[in-house]
């Protein structure tokens, strides 16, 4: 199990950049510059932090790092994943899910990856 701060109440609240940084921090470790604007740093130099939970093709790319991690850690993730996106929209129907929203995804992503 993950030890984190946060609950999963603090996941399903945030939203805009504050889920952008959880999504930074917590699945792709980046480190956060507690700037005027929260930016990672990548080779000494300071990034904004891409609009995971508002911009559908960084949402893919949350979803490519779970891929990534499941494949390390077991395909379990996968499934947590699977099942609290589900959860999220309220539908298990194929359709609702293909068409899940940058937000909802990566908040499924966050629940599956920190196991809260």
């Amino acid at each position: 199990m993950t030890q984190t701060a946060l609950t999963r109440e603090q996941v399903l609240k945030a939203t805009g950049t504050v889920l952008d940084v959880m999504i930074a921090v917590h699945i792709f470790k980046e480190p956060v510059a507690p700037l005027y604007l929260p930016m990672i740093m990548r080779d000494k130099r300071y990034y904004f932090i891409p609009e995971y939970s508002t911009d559908i093709s960084e949402a893919w790319e949350v979803e490519e790092r779970v891929d990534q991690l499941s494949n390390r850690q077991g395909p379990l993730l996968r499934a947590y994943y699977m099942t609290e996106l589900a959860l999220i929209v309220g539908s298990t129907f194929g359709f609702n899910l293909a068409h899940a929203s940058a937000e909802s995804r990566c908040k499924a992503a966050l629940l599956a990856v920190l196991d809260l």
